[in-house]
């Protein structure tokens, strides 16, 4: 396996001379590559042509990522002329075009016509390229012909519920589409009940993410109400959309008695309040089929946080729950550590940056060391616990708890887990929102399809 940072020193294609753009080139027409990245690298026109020239007689390489490259709709057509063409070996099955601001509506419409002619892609991402709704429609248009691509990423292109629709008459006729993320449009309630509509004709979909948006309660309404029908989707991604207590009550009512296939909800940063969170735990009580629960970045407080505890008594299916940036005291991390006691399900229980101190710490120490054989993951850093009182409690998880990663604010040193700083955002607080969501993936060993909130 070899990535083009490895090829005789090389790092990059471009800006290392032209040397090293020779052996890019040659690695590929020799199919010696399965994978090219250039991330952040500027590749020019000229260069972009001469890498899909060589890419025409090549069969091994599988993801091109150029992100943020300042490829152009010139550099796409470029592209084009490897990616499009049934008659030609290339063989590439995910390309990332993410953060090429100046692809627009010109390159919009010939990623348009490269899923028409192409039948190996099936992952494509394209966040942060100024689209817009006016460069959704062909893509769309082009989606409900296509019958290869499985995840499209459409976020950050200020889209509106003009695209929403474009994307639910997709829904509508493509059956193999499997995910879709908008995360970071201008969506609002109207174009989630757009949406809501395709999903009611659709059984492929797994996953969507409609992350930082606007969509309120009133999405969440015709989105439960869509998915009662669902049972396709898996994960569904509702960060950051100002959906409240009304919203948070609203699927509550869809996760009462197993009424959808959804196996993880992210719902970080919606001003989720203590009644919002008393609804969500009570609906899980008798839930079977949640698996991740994302409450990061809302106001939860104790008396939310003790229902949430007091559903783990009887729930052994979730293995995830994230409520991180929350207002969860002493009292409320007491009561949870209790109940981890008699649960055996939880794995990953992130805590960080609430306001419990040295009390509720030591509680969760004991129980984890003493009672709690299974949870693997846990974050507690940023609370309010005394450096000496961390310090002891985190030497004490680190001897005798099963933890394998376990987040404080005592640095790498003293953490299975080092410390981040870089993630997407999506709860109210962006700079923890990055951390928390990287302290995920690394604890997963795996990247989620998309953002947990």
């Amino acid at each position: 396996f070899y990535t083009l940072r490895q090829i005789d020193g090389a790092l990059v294609f471009v800006e290392m001379g032209q040397n090293s753009s020779k052996q890019l080139l040659k690695a590929v027409e020799e199919n010696k590559l399965s994978e090219i990245n250039l991330d952040g690298y500027a590749a020019s026109e000229k260069k972009v042509r001469k890498l899909s020239t060589a890419l025409r007689s090549n069969s091994t390489v599988q993801q091109l990522s150029l992100q943020s490259c300042g490829i152009t709709a010139t550099g796409v057509e470029q592209l084009s002329y490897a990616l499009c063409n049934t008659a030609i070996t290339c063989n590439i099955r995910r390309l990332n075009l993410s953060g090429n601001t100046n692809i627009g509506v010109a390159g919009a419409t010939t990623i348009a016509e490269i899923l028409d002619g192409n039948r190996v892609l099936e992952h494509l991402l394209l966040n942060n390229c100024e689209l817009g709704d006016d460069g959704v429609e062909p893509i769309a248009r082009a989606l409900c012909r296509n019958r290869t691509l499985l995840n499209l990423e459409l976020g950050t292109n200020s889209l509106t519920n003009v695209s929403a629709q474009y994307l639910a008459d997709v829904l509508q006729t493509n059956f193999r589409l499997e995910g879709l993320s908008l995360w970071q449009n201008e969506i609002t309630g109207s174009g989630a009940q757009t949406l809501a509509e395709g999903l009611q004709a659709n059984k492929s979909l797994l996953w969507l993410g409609l992350g930082s948006n606007q969509i309120g309660a009133e999405g969440a309404w015709a989105l439960a109400e869509s998915l009662r029908s669902n049972s396709s989707i898996l994960w569904l991604g509702l960060g950051g959309n100002e959906l409240g207590d009304k919203g948070a009550l609203h699927l509550a009512g869809l996760l009462q008695g197993n009424q959808c296939g959804l196996q993880s909800i992210g719902l970080g940063g919606n001003d989720i309040h203590d009644e919002g969170a008393i609804h969500l735990a009570k609906a899980l009580l008798a839930n079977t089929q949640l698996r991740s629960l994302g409450l990061g970045g809302n106001q939860i407080g104790d008396e939310g946080g003790k229902e949430i505890a007091d559903m783990l008594k009887y729930n052994q299916t979730l293995s995830k729950i994230l409520l991180s940036s929350n207002m969860l005291g002493d009292s409320a991390v007491t009561f949870m550590a209790d109940n981890l006691a008699v649960n055996t399900g939880l794995e990953l229980l992130l805590l960080a940056d609430n306001p419990f101190g040295d009390e509720g710490g030591e509680h969760l120490s004991i129980v984890l060391c003493n009672s709690n054989r299974t949870l693997q993951v846990l974050d507690v850093h940023g609370t309010n616990m005394s450096r000496e009182g961390e310090k002891a409690i985190v030497q004490d998880l680190q001897k005798y708890s099963c933890l394998k990663k376990l987040g404080s604010s005592l640095g790498a040193a003293n953490n299975t887990l080092p410390r981040t700083t870089e993630m997407e955002g999506m709860v109210l607080k962006q700079a923890r929102q990055r951390q928390e969501q990287k302290f995920f993936q690394q604890a997963e060993t795996q990247s989620n399809p998309a953002a947990l909130y």
